[in-house]
C-alpha cells in the first residue's frame, strides 16, 4: 500500500498549486510497523518544513524586490543563501543582497533583505526547547533526545545548545537592568497605598557546585523561594560571586508577586553573612527570623555525643543532655540569655579532666560554634513557640526542597560537572524560568507571534479547519 502526502499551497491571489512531500510503502505483513514510524514522521516534517519556508522565502523576496516608497524596482547586487536552523530541521534559504532605492537617505547603499526579516539564525521555538531539556538534562544528552525525535541537522551539539542557553540567560539577565534594588518612594505616602494583599514569605539557603578551575574547590549559589497564601510561590538564585546587584534580581521577583511598600514580608534564613546582606534594606516592613531548622540540626549534633559520653560517664552525660534539652527549650521560647547559660555550663562539664570521652574536643568545638553562632544571630532569634502557636513561619525546610529541585538535582548529585561562575549562573537563571513557567513567557513577550502553550488567557486557542 502506497500513501502520497501533498501540500497545497495558496497564495495571496487565491491561486492554489500542489506540491509532493512524501511516498510512504506500507505493508501488512506480520512483524511490520502500522502507521507511520519515528523515521517516517521525522522525514514528513522535515520536507513538510522546507516546502512552507522555501515557499514563504520566496514570497517574502518578492515583495522587497520594490522599494515600497516610489515603486522603483531594486537592483539585485549578489545571490546568497541563509540557513535557517528549525525544530524541523536546517532549511538553506536563498537570499538575496539588493541595492538601496535612491529615494532612501537613511540606510545604506546595500542591504541583505533575509537578515532583517530573520534576525537569528535560529528559530525561537528551537531555542525554547533546548533551554527548556537543558535546564533539566545536561546539554549533551537533551542534544541526544531532540535528535531522536526530531529531525534535527547532525551538526548540531551540545556546544550549540549550550550557547543557545547562555545567549538566552543573558537576554533575561539583561532586563533587569535599571530595576531598582530597594523600594522608592517616600515612606509617609506608603500609609496611602491600598491594601496590601496577604504576608509573604521568603526563605534563602546556600548550596555549593564544584568549580571548573580548581576542581577540588566549591563556589556558592544561593537560592531561595517566595510565597504567600494567595500568591504562586517563586523561586531564584544566582551564583554569590558572580552576581553584582541581588537585591536587584530579589526585589523584582518579589514585585512579581505584587509586593507593596505597605506589604507584610517574612525572611527566613540561617542566619550566614551573605544572606543577611541580601535581606537588609530591602523592605521597611520586613521582620528578619533565623531559622528553625538550621538551630535544630546544631543542637541534634550535640545530642548525637551525649550518647557516647553516657556510655563512659553517666552522671556527666545525662547532666550534658540535659543541658542541651534546656537550651533548646529556652531557644524555643526565645530566651537567648538562659540558653547561652546552658551551653556555658555545658562547655565547663566537658572541660573536666576527669572527662575521657575520645571525642572530647570535637564536643567542645561544636558548642563554643553553637555559641558564637546564636550571639551572632541573637538579635534574629523570637519566641518561635509562639509563631508556631499561630502558625506563622519559623523554618525554611522549603528552602531545602528548593535548593535540591534548583541545584542539587542538575547540576550536583546526578550530573557530575564542573561549573564556571557564568556558566552556572546563566544555567541557573533559565532553570528558574522553567520552573516558575516563565521561560514560554518570556518566549511569547521577546516574538509575539510565538504561541508555545495551547492556552491563552485560560482558553483554548481555535484551531483552523480544512473544508
Amino acid at each position: 500500500m502506497k500513501f502520497k502526502l501533498q501540500l497545497v499551497i495558496e497564495d495571496e491571489n487565491g491561486k492554489t498549486h500542489l506540491e509532493d512531500i512524501i511516498d510512504i510503502d506500507k505493508t501488512n505483513q506480520p512483524g511490520y510497523c502500522i502507521g507511520l514510524s519515528l523515521l517516517d514522521s521525522r522525514e514528513l516534517l522535515k520536507e513538510l518544513q522546507q516546502k512552507i519556508i522555501l515557499n514563504e522565502t520566496y514570497s517574502y523576496l518578492q515583495s522587497k524586490k520594490t522599494c515600497s516608497d516610489c515603486q522603483h524596482k531594486r537592483r539585485v547586487k549578489s545571490h546568497e543563501t541563509f540557513q535557517y536552523r528549525t525544530l524541523f530541521g536546517t532549511v538553506v534559504l536563498p537570499n538575496l543582497r539588493l541595492y538601496n532605492c535612491g529615494c532612501d537617505h537613511e540606510h545604506g547603499k546595500t542591504f541583505s533583505v533575509l537578515n532583517d526579516w530573520l534576525a537569528d539564525h535560529t528559530s525561537p521555538e528551537l531555542q525554547y526547547i533546548e533551554a527548556k531539556w537543558a535546564s533539566h538534562l545536561s546539554y549533551n544528552k537533551s542534544c541526544e533526545l531532540l535528535k531522536d525525535i526530531l529531525p534535527i541537522h547532525i551538526t548540531h551539539n551540545a556546544v550549540t545548545v549550550h550557547n543557545h542557553l547562555q545567549k538566552i540567560a543573558e537576554r533575561q539577565d539583561g532586563e533587569l537592568v535599571g530595576k531598582p534594588t530597594c523600594l522608592s518612594g517616600c515612606e509617609n505616602d506608603w500609609a496611602e497605598l491600598p491594601k496590601p494583599d496577604k504576608p509573604l514569605t521568603v526563605g534563602i539557603d546556600g548550596g555549593y557546585v564544584r568549580q571548573w578551575r580548581d576542581k577540588h574547590k566549591n563556589f556558592e549559589v544561593i537560592v531561595g523561594k517566595s510565597y504567600s497564601k494567595t500568591k504562586v510561590p517563586k523561586r531564584f538564585g544566582f551564583v554569590q560571586r558572580f552576581e553584582e546587584r541581588p537585591q536587584r534580581r530579589l526585589l523584582s521577583v518579589l514585585t512579581e508577586q505584587g509586593l507593596q511598600a505597605n506589604q507584610q514580608i517574612t525572611f527566613l534564613s540561617d542566619g550566614a553573612d551573605n544572606v543577611r546582606d541580601l535581606q537588609y534594606l530591602m523592605h521597611p516592613e520586613a521582620e528578619h527570623i533565623l531559622d528553625w531548622f538550621h538551630v535544630t540540626m546544631r543542637l541534634t549534633v550535640l545530642q548525637q555525643y551525649t550518647k557516647g559520653v553516657i556510655k563512659n560517664h553517666p552522671e556527666e552525660g545525662k547532666a550534658l543532655k540535659k543541658h542541651f534539652e534546656s537550651t533548646k527549650w529556652h531557644l524555643w521560647h526565645g530566651n537567648v540569655t538562659n540558653a547561652l547559660d546552658h551551653l556555658e555550663d555545658c562547655c565547663n562539664l566537658c572541660d573536666d579532666d576527669e572527662l575521657t570521652y575520645h571525642k572530647k574536643k570535637d564536643l567542645i568545638k561544636h558548642i563554643e560554634e553553637l555559641t558564637t553562632y546564636i550571639e551572632n544571630n541573637a538579635h534574629l532569634i523570637p519566641n518561635w513557640g509562639e509563631r508556631w502557636r499561630y502558625k506563622e513561619p519559623i523554618s525554611s525546610s522549603f528552602v531545602e526542597s528548593t535548593v535540591n529541585e534548583v541545584i542539587t538535582k542538575r547540576m550536583v548529585k546526578k550530573q557530575q560537572m564542573q561549573w564556571t561562575l557564568e556558566g552556572a549562573h546563566n544555567l541557573l537563571q533559565v532553570r528558574i524560568a522553567t520552573l516558575n513557567d516563565d521561560l514560554a513567557k518570556n518566549f511569547e513577550r521577546w516574538y509575539p507571534g510565538l504561541k508555545i502553550n495551547d492556552r491563552i488567557g485560560g482558553q483554548e486557542i481555535p484551531l483552523k479547519k480544512a473544508a
